[in-house]
């Protein structure tokens, strides 16, 4: 091989190695602008350089991974629970109970239009995030966005209900809600899941028979489920697959 052959060999690694030295391990997108990190950032660096404003609401804020390995996951699980639907509706058909086929309907409709990313569920606040250590991990390579703005002043609302929101109210329990709405047929009046901006989900208990005082926090949404004494026992699951989809879905407040 010449001296010249090896030349353009050389300048043809070291162009790859800088190629690569000038691409971002880390990308963040936040309302629209894009933060880049060339080496794996600790989450309280991208919070801190992200909170721009006094009116940010960290404690609904949310984190997202966004690259194509989780979202082509996530589509996986969409597809997976949409044959469910499916068939829970070819059941309810073939007992000729198109108002409950209906509401499969319409919650496949909802479900297919979805926008599917992977949530981190990490509490976001800069002063915690920075403060203590096992709330500040260093990020993993790949895609990023971050969902925060003011503080939210609708409650966001999916499953088996006419709506898709309503005005968040304060210090008012989640049962207080459901007088204001439109319930689906097969749709649960006894416990609903609440879906915090971070942290676990949980069923909150909303019937005349076993209520109990749970308030819900800005940033949350609301899943009214299937009443279980509608669902066939190989279908008993669904309302956990459905709250397990909806977990990832990005809600722009």
């Amino acid at each position: 091989m010449s001296r010249l052959s090896y030349f353009f060999i050389a300048v043809w690694v070291i162009g790859i190695s800088v190629a690569k030295a000038a691409t971002p391990v880390v990308l963040v997108e936040h309302q629209g602008k894009y933060q880049g990190y060339f080496e794996q950032p600790r989450l309280g660096l991208v919070v801190y350089q992200l909170n721009t404003s006094a009116s940010l609401y960290w404690p609904a804020a949310k984190l997202f991974k966004t690259d194509v390995d989780t979202k082509l996951k996530l589509e996986q699980q969409r597809t997976e629970l949409q044959n469910q639907l499916a068939a829970l509706k070819h059941e309810f058909q073939q007992d000729s109970d198109s108002a409950l086929a209906a509401s499969v309907e319409k919650l496949e409709k909802d479900i297919a239009s979805w926008e599917l990313a992977g949530n981190m569920n990490l509490p976001l606040d800069p002063d915690s995030v920075r403060a203590k250590k096992s709330l500040n991990p260093l990020l993993a390579e790949g895609q990023y966005k971050l969902l925060v703005s003011a503080r939210p002043t609708e409650l966001q609302m999916e499953g088996l209900v006419a709506e898709h929101k309503m005005p968040l109210r304060n210090a008012v329990s989640v049962d207080s809600y459901l007088g204001s709405i439109s319930i689906l047929e097969g749709g649960s009046d006894s416990f609903v899941y609440v879906i915090p901006a971070s942290g676990e989900f949980y069923i909150a208990k909303t019937g005349l028979w076993n209520k109990s005082h749970q308030e819900v926090s800005p940033g949350s949404l609301l899943f009214i489920p299937f009443e279980q004494r509608h669902l066939p026992s190989e279908f008993s699951d669904i309302n956990e697959q459905i709250v397990e989809l909806l977990l990832h879905k990005v809600v722009t407040q």
